[in-house]
């Protein structure tokens, strides 16, 4: 439109258009500004999911010290209800007792355990040829050893030796997430409020009270699978070092300590334990290493059906497929940390989904452990 048909317009007419042609343009500027808002806050949220996921490791480090230091605070807390001592001092002779009787351990079994791993990692090699040995009275026997002899072979190429070097310099990092869990775990023990305290002020005053609930329904289930897990943990061990004991099988107590170390994992912790078993039984006979296979089997459906579903009547009803799906995850995003971390990262998540959104958001009537 020129300035001729504008002129020949109505006064009212003309402030009309330009009212209607600042009001697109403000629209325009308005939806252009809210596209760039929206825009910047999805980079945000994407950058932040990225920074989480690259601190993934230390976030779930971090997770460790705090089932340390829940473990820690139950005992401290327990010896303050029974006896003068303050909460201070129960926590400084909780973990003076752990050093002495870890200290104690390594001064009476110390020697033991590195020569049996010692003796054990020495005839290892030779458990192969008596395996064969054994093997040969049956039919089947060669065609097995030859499959395993081609299974140990391809153990010689380059990139199985690269991750059995992994192996060991995994190990050498967990020695070091091991100290970086103690010391903070020492921390968040000594002073749980502060740190609790400081996490519910990031949320809106309104809503403290619940971060607060939040916080002690998630120490009250914690607190209970870690003390079951640990219960399963010494049961497990106790019937698998008696078992080998009766077997005859060298090592019996080494390779208990390991059944129940490994038990701290779920469904994948047995199975790595039995290995090394099998292994020292290979160097016996072929009768042994069915003894052993059925003991480890027998425990584990002890475990599975009888210890684990009685101890867990005190904790979150975990579904084993959750458990599972959990563990794969994890286990393949965070390697063997996050399968550790796996079980009890799980149980968080149920419990929050329960109390945040079942029961805040749906409004339904979930029994919280």
């Amino acid at each position: 439109m020129n300035s001729g048909d504008e002129a020949g317009m109505p006064e009212s007419q003309t402030t009309d258009n330009k009212a209607a042609a600042a009001a697109a343009r403000s629209a325009s500027g308005f939806l252009t500004r809210r596209t760039l808002i929206i825009a910047a806050a999805g980079a945000a949220v994407v950058a932040l999911l990225l920074m989480l996921w690259q601190a993934a490791q230390i976030l779930l480090l971090v997770f460790a010290s705090l089932l340390l230091a829940l473990f820690l605070r139950t005992l401290a807390t327990f010896i303050c209800r029974h006896t003068p001592l303050s909460e201070g001092w129960s926590l400084a002779l909780v973990v003076m007792a752990l050093a002495g009787i870890f200290a104690l351990i390594l001064v009476l079994y110390g020697p033991d355990l590195a020569d049996g791993f010692y003796r054990l990692f020495k005839e290892l090699p030779s458990a192969p040829e008596r395996l064969r040995s054994a093997l040969e009275q049956y039919e089947w026997g060669p065609g097995l050893m030859d499959a395993l002899s081609r299974a140990g072979s391809s153990m010689t190429d380059p990139k199985q030796l690269a991750k059995i070097a992994g192996i060991f310099s995994t190990a050498f990092g967990m020695l070091g997430s091991a100290v970086v869990v103690i010391v903070l775990g020492l921390y968040f023990a000594g002073d749980p409020k502060t740190y609790i305290d400081g996490t519910a002020r990031l949320f809106p005053k309104q809503r403290r009270d619940r971060v607060y609930e939040a916080f002690g329904l998630l120490a009250h289930t914690l607190r209970w699978w870690l003390l079951g897990r640990i219960a399963a943990m010494a049961i497990v061990g106790v019937l698998i070092g008696i078992g080998l004991a009766v077997l005859g099988v060298p090592f019996a107590f080494i390779l208990g300590l390991v059944a129940a170390l490994l038990d701290f994992v779920p469904n994948v912790g047995p199975l790595i334990a039995a290995v090394p078993a099998l292994m020292v039984g290979l160097s016996q006979d072929g009768t042994t290493v069915l003894y052993i296979a059925v003991l480890y089997f027998v425990v584990q459906i002890l475990e599975g059906y009888l210890i684990s579903p009685f101890i867990e009547q005190r904790v979150v009803d975990l579904p084993p497929a959750l458990l599972l799906i959990a563990q794969l995850v994890l286990g393949a995003g965070f390697g063997i940390l996050g399968l550790l971390l796996a079980s009890p990262l799980a149980v968080v998540i149920m419990v929050l989904v329960q109390m945040l959104y079942m029961r805040d958001i749906l409004g339904e009537q979930v029994k919280l452990p």
